[in-house]
């Protein structure tokens, strides 16, 4: 088996940024795609109650993302082994998971299909917008298998040494999906159906290009040979995803909050309005995910070879692309956010534009903290410090986040919701750098030069 020439390299800042460059665009573009695709469409041809239908549904969405997260945490374990020179190992642990991630897939699929009702009824959904979330949910949950399996491949081009193929596979995928809703939604009229099945395609092709791409010779962890061991991968990869599982998990659990105090507080518009905020918002943080995503695996190759040197160089690499890309961030979200939201708002809504002037007014403030916070954690969980990693994201995704949601509206009615991301990352963020500091002499990053894991 070759070995990596990619993850295993001794970058220069310029070549990491261009090296994680295809897979920050890949993720900004996308989720920019994405929110046009179906918030835009359901916002402004189905309507307000079908886009807040929408967000009623989403942490089932993230919950499915927490499932995929945490398996797909053996593409950093991959990576490790890769840095170890156990390539073999490496390809059959990532064809035994993607085998494994279908089969439970599968049976979530399964799960919502029968409780349905339950589910919806449990996420709060209203009268009004029953019948839209009802007709949606019912064809999402046939793709949930594929979803979780194309996740999981998105996971694993950075490791087969091909990044390029995320932006690729995701532009065809988004390129289809707003095809489909186009002609499902717009001109054939079928409304929440339409933009169900046009994820549905879309989703089925994202998937075919991976697998065939990992049984193509131009990858660097190409398919292998399954093994039986399925307990200790999953318990190995857990740790490296754990993280990402969390935080994810957690998100979904504030979805549902933000949800029942909105529409406690406020209505069906304020929900939509949010979700409008949220979903741009979403646009930007995407950069961060795509850096962090790129060089995670960079970092934990090098814990793989030992290498204190190249480690300590790469993460101070990636602080320094962090503050950088921060500041593109906050000038990118003034400058652009008002054009984005004003692709939402249907003339029907128009009246919920002061509403999501407000919110876009406070979002930029949150970056200069956020990209820091999920930056640590990502990197702790790169670097197999599992447990630092998962109380981070504890800390910031259940504790500060949820009690920001929960408080704020009591305090100052509706619009206090508006400023919990910003609470809860600036909390967090001094939780942060006392994690960053105590564990400087474990990796080598502090002053002293002292590894301790490493040495």
């Amino acid at each position: 088996m070759e070995e990596t020439k990619t993850i295993g390299k001794d970058y220069t800042l310029t070549q990491l940024g261009l090296f994680a460059l295809p897979t920050i665009l890949n993720e900004s573009l996308i989720s920019l795609l994405y929110t046009i695709d179906d918030g835009l469409f359901i916002s402004r041809y189905v309507g307000q109650n079908a886009l807040a239908a929408f967000s009623i549904l989403s942490p089932v969405f993230m919950s499915n993302m927490a499932m995929s997260s945490l398996f797909g945490g053996v593409a950093s374990l991959a990576s490790y082994k890769m840095g170890e020179k156990r390539n073999e190992e490496a390809r059959s642990d990532f064809t035994t998971m993607v085998l494994l991630v279908f089969v439970i897939g599968t049976i979530i699929a399964l799960i919502e299909r029968v409780f349905m009702k339950q589910i919806l009824s449990l996420l709060g959904t209203t009268e009004l917008i029953y019948p839209y979330a009802e007709s949606f949910f019912r064809i999402s949950a046939l793709y949930t298998p594929l979803t979780l399996v194309s996740n999981v491949f998105m996971r694993f081009y950075v490791p087969s040494g091909k990044p390029k193929m995320e932006l690729f596979s995701s532009m065809v995928n988004v390129g289809c999906n707003l095809f489909f809703d186009w002609y499902l939604v717009v001109y054939r009229g079928i409304g929440m159906i339409g933009a169900a099945y046009a994820n549905l395609i879309s989703t089925a092709l994202l998937t075919l290009i991976g697998i065939v791409f990992f049984f193509s010779r131009h990858c660097e962890l190409p398919f292998g040979k399954p093994h039986a061991g399925i307990l200790p991968l999953l318990k190995d990869s857990s740790k490296y995803g754990i993280s990402s599982f969390l935080s994810n998990l957690s998100v979904a659990f504030g979805n549902i909050i933000s949800n029942y105090a909105l529409l406690y507080f406020g209505s069906e518009k304020y929900l939509a309005s949010y979700t409008i905020v949220g979903n741009i918002q979403w646009v930007f943080m995407g950069c961060y995910f795509g850096l962090l995503g790129t060089t995670g695996p960079i970092v934990s190759y090098a814990m793989g070879e030992r290498n204190k040197e190249k480690l300590r160089k790469t993460l101070r690499q990636i602080f320094v692309l962090l503050s950088l890309l921060t500041s593109v961030t906050v000038v990118l979200f003034l400058c652009f956010s008002p054009y984005i939201a004003e692709m939402f708002i249907a003339e029907s809504a128009r009246d919920s534009k002061d509403l999501i002037n407000y919110g876009l007014s406070i979002c930029p403030y949150s970056f200069i903290f956020f990209g820091y916070n999920v930056g640590a954690r990502m990197i702790f969980a790169s670097l197999g410090n599992h447990r630092i990693s998962a109380t981070l994201t504890f800390f910031q995704e259940v504790l500060f986040s949820n009690l920001a949601i929960v408080l704020l509206p009591f305090l100052f009615g509706i619009r206090g919701v508006w400023f919990s991301f910003l609470l809860s990352n600036v909390m967090m963020f001094f939780v942060t750098a006392y994690a960053v500091y105590v564990n400087a002499d474990k990796y080598g990053y502090g002053r002293s030069g002292i590894a301790e894991l490493l040495e």
